[in-house]
């Protein structure tokens, strides 16, 4: 560089006398208008930042008949100023390049050379100083380099403020900064886009009042001067009203505030997946080739289409929730939030501030900035309402509302917030039932009930256990890292012919005992619990009172196309096969006895038996017995 340069040095000197270089030993090349546009455009930052310094200095130099150019690293020059005759002559202007060297000069000139240093200390150019050796004074070239260094500074500066707009833009969230009184000093392309705000960001943006309604909440911000942490707020624009999360933060010395915006929904939806909130299941999780799980899969193919709000109607165990995510998967909001609540879990009393949300102060111990309700966290999927059958009467009426007019307003709030949710719930109790008992409103049974997919019992697709079992042993096998193939053929006939209250789920808990406590390559029938019918004959198993009781149990998924309803216990005991004297018969007849004598009351009958209601349940399921059926009749007599 300094030969370059030494020879640049040599060269304006002699060009400023009006002497040419001799052909053939020096030589002057411009540059093609392509060459020397990519040039200018490489360089473009520091002519940005020396031209206001040297216009700065040009009259002065220029009335001593001077001239300040400047040029690249590769000895391009970029530009000039200062005496009018200099700056004007065509060996002065932009794209003239040196090739070969030059005789030193022949005329009385000073020609001085001063590197310039880039924002990060790095050589990027060079500022050069040309005058008549008369008028050259002894405090130039201390000016020059004091101009060098100007450059540098605004080039530094330039470096900043570019690496700043840099990050401001690569940031998805809004960023403003404000000053005292609340006028916009810088806001980001994603801020000026929350906010209304045309044209580009550094033209004057004026106050904030200009673009939000009345300034706020930023104002308020800047009245109480204290920072805000991720507090949600409503801002009215030119585009509307709109709910963000913002957070602000002041600049020290009283220059302002940098506030940060973030759409509440995106923040939502991110909250969403942070909690785990996402279907994992599809269609293609779901086992079984019995016609009853076969059409069932198709009727939910269907719901995945479209957003018809859609129940589940099954016993516990049965796969509702497998079902919930595989039609979400299966439709067009599978990318968008799937958020599962457990309305038998949630406490009676907070139940519509965990589904609708709730505003600040709403009641004792609610968050300071409110929350979002799960409605709201779903807003653009679906929502799995599981036991539905168990949502208090007053949250009832609110979803009602909310599926009416797609609303929600939250608890402790005065306005009302549009939601796009789609609606899978699901309940193993019995809905018609609970309307009639009046503990669930008929409206709303109607509205879930749009469409209605009932999930059959492991019980009635019986011919799906191999299936599952076979699955539910390979899955087990491999997590625990067990040499487990297959069952042996007893064992397999034992959960064959075992009733399974507690459906899918208590088969695959089943198979994860036996193969946790097998010790050879198969599953025997000492590796399955003791309760399993376990060594009766292929015969008595196909007795229908010790095999598959057919939609027992508390809640029957399809009606019975004959009349156990209208049977008597004990005609309904004949009916099944409980004719022999051994224990699952006089078991059966003592609860069918007892049922008879309670008018088919659960709770009076469990008392009488000694057994928690529960364990009652799961008999009835194992014996088929119909409850309801000594209810009805009770009713005829």
């Amino acid at each position: 560089m300094e030969k370059l340069f030494a020879g640049w040095r040599r060269l304006l000197a002699c060009m400023a006398a009006g002497v040419l270089p001799a052909s053939g030993t020096n030589s002057l090349r411009c540059l093609s208008d392509g060459a020397l546009e990519m040039t200018l455009e490489a360089n473009h930052e520091l002519v940005q930042a020396a031209l206001p310094v040297m216009r700065e200095y040009a009259s002065c130099f220029g009335r001593e008949g001077g001239l300040l150019v400047l040029l690249s690293l590769d000895g391009t020059l970029l530009t000039s100023a200062g005496a009018p005759h200099l700056e004007g002559n065509p060996v002065f202007r932009p794209g003239v390049m040196l090739e070969g060297e030059c005789e030193e000069p022949r005329a009385a000139w000073e020609c001085r050379l001063e590197p310039v240093l880039g924002g990060k200390n790095r050589p990027i150019g060079c500022l050069c100083l040309l005058l008549p050796r008369g008028n050259f004074h002894a405090a130039f070239p201390q000016l020059l380099s004091a101009m060098a260094a100007d450059i540098h500074n605004q080039h530094h500066l330039h470096d900043l403020l570019s690496d700043q707009s840099a990050v401001l833009e690569l940031l998805s969230a809004g960023i403003v900064i404000l000053d005292r009184q609340g006028g916009i000093k810088a806001a980001n392309a994603h801020a000026r886009r929350m906010l209304g705000i045309p044209g580009d960001e550094s033209i004057s943006l004026g106050p904030v009042s200009a673009f939000v309604k009345d300034g706020q909440p930023f104002m308020q911000i800047l009245g109480r001067r204290q920072a805000v942490m991720d507090e949600e707020v409503t801002l009215q624009t030119g585009r509307g009203e709109h709910r963000y999360i913002l957070s602000a933060s002041f600049i020290p010395e009283d220059k302002g505030v940098v506030c940060t915006l973030a759409e509440a929904s995106r923040m939502q939806k991110f909250a969403v997946r942070t909690a785990g909130s996402k279907a994992i299941y599809r269609f293609s999780d779901i086992l079984g080739q019995s016609d009853i799980i076969v059409n069932a899969v198709q009727l939910a193919k269907i719901a995945a289409q479209s957003d018809i709000t859609t129940l589940l109607l099954g016993e516990s165990g049965t796969g509702k929730e497998l079902f919930a995510h595989a039609i979400h998967n299966g439709s067009s909001r599978h990318s968008g939030p799937f958020v599962v609540v457990n309305c038998g879990a949630l406490p009676r009393d907070l139940v519509q501030a965990e589904l609708f949300g709730y505003e600040s102060g709403a009641f004792t111990g609610a968050a300071r900035n409110g929350k979002p309700g799960k409605f709201e966290l779903a807003d653009g999927g679906t929502i799995f309402l599981d036991e539905i059958g168990e949502m208090p009467m007053e949250a009832q009426t609110n979803l009602l509302r909310l599926i009416q007019n797609r609303e929600i307003s939250r608890v402790g709030g005065t306005t009302t917030r549009s939601v796009d949710v789609r609606i899978v719930a699901a309940t193993n109790k019995n809905l018609r039932d609970a309307v009639a008992a009046g503990t669930f409103r008929s409206d709303l049974y109607y509205r879930l009930g749009v469409l209605i997919i009932n999930i059959p019992s492991l019980r009635d697709r019986a011919q799906d256990i191999t299936l599952l079992a076979t699955h539910f042993l390979r899955k087990y096998a491999s997590v625990l890292n067990r040499p487990i193939t297959e069952f042996a053929p007893k064992a397999l006939q034992a959960l064959m012919h075992y009733s399974w209250p507690g459906n899918i789920r208590e088969l695959e808990n089943i198979v994860e005992r036996a193969v946790n406590l097998a010790g050879g390559a198969r599953i025997t029938e000492a590796d399955l619990p003791g309760f399993l019918p376990a060594g009766l004959t292929a015969s008595r198993m196909d007795q229908p009172g010790v095999g598959f009781a057919q939609n027992g149990g508390q809640f029957a998924p399809q009606a019975r196309e004959s009349g156990p309803a209208e049977e008597s216990g004990q005609e309904q005991g004949r009916s099944q096969g409980y004719t022999g004297s051994n224990l699952y018969q006089r078991e059966y007849q003592t609860i069918v006895d007892t049922l008879d004598r309670c008018n088919g009351n659960i709770r009076l009958t469990a008392q009488e038996l000694g057994i928690a209601r529960s364990a009652l349940y799961g008999k009835l399921t194992r014996f088929g017995i119909d409850y309801t059926s000594f209810r009805r009749r009770y009713r005829q007599r």
